[in-house]
């Protein structure tokens, strides 16, 4: 069984490497993406943070991570990652993430000004930079 140090080494795992499967560590070959996120961050009745994040895989596999306290604000920001420049939102709210769904998968920058690039690059270079 694979095991992971945090929610956060586990999403990145998921978005890096795929899956783990039975024959192998790691789901080489299969895509994963994340296909839910909050608004922001959730505070329980105690007041400690909670996250959750659903990544669904190309096998139709969808894995479910959830976490609480200061682990819950990172996955939060590791989540919303701007996929152009890598920068996380400085703040766990919605209100400064900028979200582009292209071709059925949802993306999030931290301004538009990376939106804008990713659109004009995916609308030259297509799948290569999936």
């Amino acid at each position: 069984m694979l095991q992971y140090t945090s929610s956060i080494h586990a999403l990145q795992e998921l978005l890096t490497i795929g899956p783990p499967t039975d024959k192998e560590q790691g789901g080489k070959g299969i895509h994963c993406k994340i296909t839910r996120t909050p608004q922001s961050i959730t505070y329980m009745r105690n007041g400690l943070e909670y996250c959750f994040i659903e990544v669904t895989c190309d096998d139709g596999a969808q894995y479910g991570i959830q976490t609480y306290g200061e682990e819950a604000k990172e996955l939060y920001k590791e989540a919303h990652r701007c996929f152009m420049c890598g920068n996380t939102p400085t703040e766990p709210k919605k209100s400064n993430i900028v979200e582009e769904i292209i071709d059925g998968t949802r993306y999030s920058f931290d301004s538009n000004g990376c939106a804008l690039a990713f659109r004009k690059l995916s609308s030259v270079l297509g799948e290569i930079l999936y």
